[in-house]
């Protein structure tokens, strides 16, 4: 019997496939123990040192760590690092060198932020640094045969993906992010089997040196009554009202410190920081504004603070993000995303009877996370991975009214001017011939 012989479109879909698999697996080992790493230098190394510290001098971190990364910021002749923007402008124009000096001093000013206290959090720099893995790895082996043919764009989608699958602590919400990131209201699913496989890697690998758990105890029991979807409409239209406001109130800030010198902008900004870290502690009782802001966003879903509490340390957060971000704080807001998801749920919620308050925390991630990020797919399966179906039901309508009222971060002009670059490229040259 002759040996089964596929057409010559399989074949070069198999070929491509063996070639995207084994480029894959190393680029996921590689990014979930860079995320594992950069996890135990910034919380457990330090700030699971200096956090302990009597309040007294805790409150002094976040500005020297805003002060060492403003240096670092000063040394690389920049205003600020968006590592989320940098995946999204090197998705559309791949950039022909890397150099290790520079990424090496951005990863030490992201160690400063986070590691020191500031609010921020590892997520955008865990894509960031899953992307960078894939392009040192596609261009130091691009020569060899299995590499042949990797497109540089969809090599940082799979690092992408790997990257912030390890820090997100799931695999198909790290997927879609990656793939949703770079377009305002779009995705780019060329590189979907790789990238998930990347990000299954990454995963386990991060699981095994940190954990897998989810970052958020999301309920998998819920109320699906016709007042439990009222609520869940509330919260994504305030998601998505809060999401646009974030945005213009951050870029003001940049643009009113813009002229300061270095040294003044990362003092005021580590100063503002850590007064809100003060006066957290004075009226709730610990500095929750600092760092990405997890351990509150666990203390919101298990009721701790509720309503006018809640909407507080909300205002104080997102004071001290601003403060952080808006002079010279390197980092992400992936994950304080989350924060301030919960928070602003667990605001939402005594008006909102049809939602206890672990369902109006978790719906209020999901809406925000959307809204933020223009990545309604991300949340929806988000609010699956880590609540189940019974969740997805309510997370679903707030994600969609989220993600249509909200502006999205890292919206630079190659993310909202156009779709897939390469495809329009591709459209305009054939018109231009054939006409």
């Amino acid at each position: 019997m002759p040996p089964l012989k596929l057409p010559p479109r399989w074949q070069r879909k198999i070929v491509e496939l063996r070639r995207m698999v084994a480029y894959a697996l190393p680029v996921g080992v590689a990014s979930g123990l860079g995320v594992a790493g950069l996890e135990l230098v910034c919380n457990e190394l330090l700030w699971g040192h200096l956090g302990s510290t009597p309040v007294e001098v805790r409150v002094v971190w976040p500005i020297a760590g805003l002060l060492i990364s403003g240096a670092i910021l000063h040394r690389l002749r920049v205003r600020t690092v968006g590592m989320l923007n940098e995946v999204v402008v090197h998705y559309h124009e791949p950039p022909e060198s890397l150099s290790a000096r520079e990424d090496a001093m951005k990863v030490g000013a992201c160690m400063a932020t986070v590691g020191l206290g500031a609010s921020a959090g590892l997520g955008g720099p865990s894509q960031w640094l899953g992307a960078r893995v894939a392009l040192y790895v596609l261009y130091t082996l691009k020569r060899h045969r299995p590499l042949r043919g990797i497109a540089a764009a969809n090599g940082l989608l799979i690092g992408a993906a790997a990257g912030v699958s390890a820090i997100f602590r799931a695999p198909l919400a790290g997927t879609l992010l990656a793939l949703e990131t770079p377009f305002s209201k779009d995705m780019d699913s060329t590189a979907l089997v790789p990238a998930s496989l990347a990000a299954l890697v990454a995963h386990l690998v991060h699981g095994a040196i940190l954990d897998n758990d989810p970052l958020l105890p999301f309920p998998s029991e819920v109320s699906t009554r016709p007042d439990a979807f009222l609520g869940a409409l509330v919260i994504g239209v305030v998601a998505g009202l809060l999401s646009r406001r974030f945005q213009r109130v951050l870029v003001w800030v940049r643009v009113r410190t813009g002229h300061l010198p270095w040294y003044w902008r990362a003092l005021g900004g580590g100063a503002v920081t850590s007064l809100s870290g003060y006066i957290a502690w004075i009226l709730f009782g610990d500095t929750w504004t600092f760092q990405a802001g997890l351990p509150l966003a666990h203390a919101v879903f298990t009721a701790k603070f509720i309503g006018a509490a809640a909407a507080g340390l909300l205002v104080l957060k997102l004071v001290s993000v601003w403060a952080t971000f808006g002079t010279s704080g390197v980092a992400g807001l992936l994950v304080i995303t989350l924060t301030v998801g919960s928070l602003l749920g667990a605001s939402c919620q005594p008006f909102l009877p049809g939602l206890t308050p672990a369902t109006a925390c978790a719906i209020g991630v999901c809406a925000y996370l959307a809204a933020n990020y223009n990545a309604p797919l991300t949340a929806i399966a988000l609010a699956a991975e880590w609540g189940g179906t019974e969740l997805l039901k309510l997370a679903w309508v707030a994600v969609l009214v989220a993600a249509w009222i909200g502006e999205g971060l890292a919206n630079t002009p190659a993310k909202t001017g156009r779709r897939h670059a390469r495809m329009s490229g591709r459209h305009e040259r054939s018109s231009s011939s054939s006409s």
